[in-house]
């Protein structure tokens, strides 16, 4: 019998404090919008959890005791991100004559995962103050909220299965060490080659291989109860592009010249199989316009209405060769079977030099996780006072460390970073992994661009650290195209610095190195209006290379 039901409530709103500065800023609010050009205004984010299967009917939400404030100087707008050049500059809003936001308020419904169940998240985004530039005021308001909905009926899920194995059938006998390790731990694994997933009913409508893995999964979702999924296989060893593993590219357009890039991997297509569309909970195609070309984000002017919620943690072995995947199931085992150092290493500089605020990022970004991570051991190599270089980086990793936190710049065989206000470049390469020789193997995040680009001839920093033999990294975390940040005090508010800083926070929370991840990526839906280019492609772009389900404590 399904249930109807509703919320109501007001939303108090802080009182209206503009300081008479250049830079009006409003007290009172933590969370602020940064699209550039616009201009920076506050906003106020609630979030409501639903059973998966719940129909959201209306969300009402009226303004009262609406207000004009005039102001004494122009709010400024939010500066271009990073790697772009930095520069505050007015974009076309600033000469209209009509009020940003556009709209009181907005909200998404995403189907999702939350601590192991499948939810429906209603994320409503309410915005106090409006902008016109043109007259230089603001309007204010305060919020009644109603939100009308309809609870499924109560049903089983099935638990077969908690973690899901896919992986060229030549490799199965090379899986199984891992299987059987993971079901010793109490994890309930299964192993499925490609050719079977291929010829099965579940993936015939699939229109390319990616596809019928997807749909492979979102059978395995309900029939099996599957949380957690490991796709094995890069790309084939050659000079023409051929997957041992499918991969899907995405094309949310930066047009950020000379660093325009058209496509970039993303393996969260693979962890979002559900989209909550007229009331219902279907399959997200990630193709929403139905052109063949997915993930568009003003991609020739065209766009894909997607979900981007994960609704399983997925991780990939990016292996070329059965020798890289006995060595990667080898660390994995010999890892889960180790005790924990508890020490993190800090690797950061000066990001954006000469911003504004003259803030060493990197360094700034560093300090906030350490201050999360505060019964770890933290080992700060910073680029500003010369304690970051390859010899010390070398050192810490060779001591034994659990994590790392490289906060700066990357390519696909690099990771570096400045000194203050200098161009002189400080870090790390393909060629210096080879030399970490290091019994403790980290987990590492890389809040930079390309390190994590696994669809090249030779393969990238990350599979790099995962693939060295007698040392490297148990999983990396990076970008598998151009990431961007904020620069100055602002790098904390959203894009790759906001990933950073929730990934690490959600160490506390999480038992596997699955959801310490994807509950960033939760996080970031949810507290952020996705509104812009940069949101899509730092959500899309970031890749778990390493298995989902390890134990990270």
């Amino acid at each position: 019998m399904k249930v109807l039901a509703f919320i109501t409530f007001l939303v108090m709103i802080a009182p209206v404090a503009v300081q008479k500065s250049n830079e009006n800023i409003f007290a009172g609010y933590t969370n602020f919008i940064y699209k550039e050009g616009y201009p920076v205004l506050p906003y106020k984010y609630e979030t409501y959890v639903f059973p998966f299967g719940t129909e959201i009917k209306e969300v009402i939400v009226k303004e009262k005791n609406v207000e004009k404030i005039k102001l004494k100087e122009k709010i400024k707008p939010a500066p271009a991100p990073y790697p772009k050049k930095f520069e505050i500059k007015e974009g076309e809003i600033y000469s209209k004559d009509e009020f940003y936001p556009s709209s009181w308020y907005e909200y998404e419904i995403h189907a999702g995962i939350n601590n192991g169940e499948r939810v429906i998240f209603l994320s409503l985004y309410l915005y106090p103050f409006r902008y016109n530039a043109l007259r230089n005021e603001v309007l204010h308001a305060e919020f009644d909220v109603k939100i009308d909905y309809v609870l499924p009926e109560k049903t089983e899920s099935a638990s077969l299965y908690d973690f899901l194995i896919i992986s060229p059938d030549a490799w199965l006998s090379e899986i199984e060490a891992l299987k059987q390790h993971k079901e010793s731990k109490g994890i309930k694994t299964i192993a499925v080659g490609l050719n079977e997933i291929y010829s099965s009913n579940v993936a015939r409508n699939g229109r390319d291989d990616a596809e019928k893995v997807k749909y492979f999964i979102k059978n395995a979702i309900e029939e099996w109860g599957i949380k957690y999924v490991m796709l094995v296989g890069g790309r084939a060893f050659g000079f023409n592009e051929k997957w041992l593993m499918p991969v899907r590219y995405a094309y949310a357009i930066d047009h950020v010249p000379p660093f325009t890039e058209n496509e970039f991997i993303s393996d969260l297509y693979f962890a979002d199989i559900y989209k909550y569309e007229n009331g219902s909970i279907v399959f997200d195609d990630w193709d929403s316009n139905g052109n063949g070309i997915f993930a568009e984000y003003n991609y020739e002017g065209r766009y894909d209405k997607i979900d981007l919620m994960p609704d399983v943690y997925v991780g990939r072995f990016a292996c070329r060769s059965k020798a890289e995947l006995k060595n990667v199931i080898k660390k994995v085992i010999e890892y889960e079977n180790s005790d924990k150092v508890k020490r993190i290493l800090f690797c950061g500089g000066d990001t954006d030099t000469f911003d504004r605020e003259d803030v060493n990022e990197g360094e700034y970004l560093n300090e906030i996780v350490a201050g999360t991570m505060n019964d770890f051991e933290c080992i700060k190599l910073k680029a500003s006072d010369g304690s970051l270089n390859r010899k010390n980086i070398w050192k810490e990793i060779m001591k034994g460390i659990d994590f790392i936190d490289f906060s700066g710049h990357g390519s696909p065989n690099s990771w570096a970073t400045h000194p203050h206000n200098s161009d002189e470049w400080i870090g790390i390469t393909l060629l210096d992994v080879y030399t970490y020789y290091n019994r403790k193997l980290p987990i590492i995040f890389a809040n930079a661009c390309h390190t994590a680009q696994f669809n090249l001839t030779y393969e990238c920093l990350g599979w790099q650290f995962l693939k060295k033999r007698h040392g490297g990294a148990v999983a990396f975390i990076g970008a598998s195209g151009l990431s961007y940040g904020l620069s100055g005090y602002n790098t904390t508010k959203t894009l790759s610095g906001y990933l950073e800083i929730e990934f690490f926070k959600n160490y506390y929370e999480s038992e596997f190195l699955g959801d310490m991840f994807y509950d960033a990526i939760k996080d970031y839906i949810i507290e952020i209006p996705l509104d812009d280019w940069q949101d899509y492609k730092t959500l899309e772009e970031y890749i778990l290379l390493g298995m989902p389900c390890l134990q990270i404590k």
